[in-house]
């Protein structure tokens, strides 16, 4: 028998995930996550098409969206190490959805955008394997925390936080972190759920098909390349064209996420915490 592929690998997780034939899993995987807030019972894939896989495509992003049947678009996001800022790239990715998610003539608290990341790496201080992040206002003497809104959610889990010894055996999200962090090793008692059975099928139909291996090596390689020249870039201060042109490419994707945030009214001081830019300059943006 092939050993197992990694369905953390975004290929590999949309293969599994992000086609047709693989919705009602996502639906599954959805719903465990959210604990019926909400609670999906139809999905649309707005990109179910597998991009182009080579070993020299640097952009490609193997994320997956959909769109829920009370009109909630979720952006999911599959990473196995840890790659840049992730928290920051969450907030950014989250907010150039909302154009996607209003509509001509539809309120601004019509749009709800739920992004996910489901991490193999650590990013944040916090103890649980799935935090949850919402706007919030901060206490202070006068006014208790507060949530902003619920429009806007990120979701992280960090499945090397997870321990499966320490969870609930009888809960169908146990048996999907289970299947993400390691698919080999997880209890067989959650086969017994006919989506986590598929997904497990799945995984090992595509673990025993060579050109999915092919790629999958290639995919794997070009992630850890990329991560190497990111990691040598910042320690050693080589490649000056590659950092202006990354410092360029984020200050227009901070302007683009402030004029998306702009749109959702928030205030000014909450979009420069956001983007980092100067309240200043968010203000010429108006």
């Amino acid at each position: 028998m092939e050993t197992l592929l990694d369905p953390k690998l975004d290929y590999i997780f949309k293969k599994i995930f992000g086609t047709e034939e693989g919705k009602p899993q996502l639906i599954s995987l959805l719903n465990a996550l959210l604990k019926g807030q909400p609670h999906i019972k139809e999905l649309t894939l707005n990109n179910p098409e597998i991009d182009k896989i080579l070993e020299d495509d640097k952009s490609s992003r193997l994320d997956i969206k959909a769109t829920g049947d009370d009109g909630t678009l979720f952006d999911i996001e599959i990473q196995c190490k840890k790659s840049g800022e992730i928290p920051a790239r969450a907030v950014h990715y989250m907010a150039n959805l909302f154009p996607q998610a209003i509509h001509a003539g539809d309120k601004y608290s019509k749009a709800k955008v739920i992004s996910i990341w489901i991490l193999g790496e650590n990013v944040t201080k916090r103890q649980n394997a799935i935090n949850n992040a919402y706007m919030t206002f901060e206490k202070d003497d006068k006014d208790p925390f507060e949530r902003l809104t619920d429009s806007a959610r990120i979701i992280f889990v960090e499945l090397e936080k997870f321990n499966p010894k320490n969870a609930d055996m009888q809960d169908l999200l146990t048996g999907w972190l289970s299947f993400l962090k390691n698919p080999a090793f997880m209890d067989n008692s959650f086969f017994q759920d006919i989506h986590v059975k598929a997904a497990m099928e799945t995984l090992q139909y595509v673990s025993s098909d060579k050109v999915v291996r092919q790629i999958y090596d290639a995919r794997l390689k070009t992630l850890n390349d990329r991560n190497s020249d990111m990691t040598i870039a910042r320690e050693e201060g080589r490649q000056e064209g590659l950092e202006e042109g990354l410092a360029e490419g984020a200050l227009q994707k901070a302007i683009e996420t402030a004029k998306n945030l702009l749109l959702m009214q928030l205030s000014i001081e909450q979009i420069a915490q956001a983007t980092g830019l100067s309240v200043d300059e968010i203000e010429q943006l108006k």
